[in-house]
C-alpha cells in the first residue's frame, strides 16, 4: 500500500494524497484471495475508539482507513504538517460500485432498515444497470441470524461486501466475520445507504468543500447535537498534542 498510516490521538488513519491512488491500492488488493477491509475515519471514531478496545481493535486490523470528516484531514496537518484528501465514505462507495460496474464485480450489500435497504438497491439498479447486485440484506436481523446471514453472502459469491449497521457495530460486526466471508473487499458504509435511498440529504456541494457538512447535517438534524459534543473535545486533545510535541522537540 502506498500510504503512510498515521495515528491521530494514537488512533490509525491512512493518508492519501488523492481518491485516485486509494483507488489504485484497492484495485491492486482484490488481486489476491485474501479479504481486504474497508473503514471511514472522523473525529467521533477517534474519540470513540480511544475508550473502546473493540473498536480500535478492528480499526488497527483494517487495511484501509479513510480520512472521512473535515475534522481528522485538520488534525493531519496539525499534527504532521502534511494535507491529505478527506474522502466520504458515501462518494468512496459510489466510485467502488462504479467501478465493480467496469469490472464485473458482483457486489452484495448489507444493512439499514428493509424499506431503506430496498430502495437504495432500486437506486442503485438505476445509476449502475449493469451492476451485478449478487444479493442483498437489511441490517435488522437477530444474532442467531447472521450464521445463515454468512452462509447466503458466500453463496452469492460477491467481490465486494457493503455493511451500513453504523459505527462501531458495522467495524465489529466486520472485523469478527471477515475470515468467514468469502470476497475480496468488506467496507463499512455508515448511513450511506440511507442517503443513496434519498432517507438523507446530503450538504449541497459548496459546503462539503467548504468543510461543513457537519454544520448542514446538524441544522437538519437537531438530534445529532449529543453526538456533536465530541468535536471540542476531539479539537482541544489535537491541539494538546501538538503543545505537548513542540515542547518537547
Amino acid at each position: 500500500m502506498k500510504a503512510n498510516r498515521l495515528k491521530i490521538l494514537g488512533v490509525p488513519v491512512d493518508s492519501y494524497d488523492s481518491t485516485e491512488e486509494l483507488l489504485r491500492d484497492i484495485e491492486v488488493s482484490m488481486i489476491d484471495s485474501k479479504t481486504r477491509t474497508i473503514f471511514s475515519v472522523n473525529p467521533e471514531k477517534v474519540m470513540r475508539a480511544r475508550k473502546d478496545p473493540l473498536l480500535f481493535e478492528a480499526l488497527n486490523n483494517s487495511d484501509f482507513l479513510i480520512p472521512d470528516g473535515i475534522g481528522v484531514v485538520f488534525a493531519i496537518k496539525f499534527l504532521y504538517k502534511k494535507m491529505v484528501t478527506r474522502i466520504a465514505g458515501v462518494d468512496l462507495m459510489r466510485l467502488l460500485l462504479r467501478n465493480a460496474e467496469k469490472k464485473g464485480y458482483r457486489v452484495y450489500i448489507f444493512g439499514a432498515r428493509p424499506d431503506v435497504n430496498k430502495k437504495a438497491i432500486d437506486t442503485i439498479k438505476e445509476n449502475f444497470f449493469s451492476l451485478t447486485i449478487a444479493g442483498s440484506s437489511h441490517g435488522y436481523i437477530n444474532d442467531d441470524h447472521h450464521e445463515s446471514l454468512i452462509d447466503d453472502i458466500n453463496s452469492t459469491q460477491p467481490d465486494i461486501l457493503f455493511v451500513g449497521l453504523g459505527s462501531p457495530k458495522q467495524e465489529n460486526w466486520i472485523f469478527d466475520h471477515k475470515h468467514l466471508i468469502k470476497v475480496k473487499l468488506c467496507m463499512g458504509i455508515g448511513g450511506s445507504l440511507d442517503v443513496i435511498a434519498g432517507h438523507i440529504k446530503r450538504a449541497p456541494s459548496v459546503l462539503r468543500r467548504l468543510g461543513l457538512e457537519w454544520l448542514y447535517r446538524l441544522l437538519r438534524e437537531p438530534s445529532r447535537f449529543r453526538r456533536q459534543l465530541v468535536l471540542p473535545q476531539f479539537f482541544f486533545e489535537v491541539l494538546k498534542k501538538v503543545s505537548s510535541d513542540r515542547s518537547s522537540s
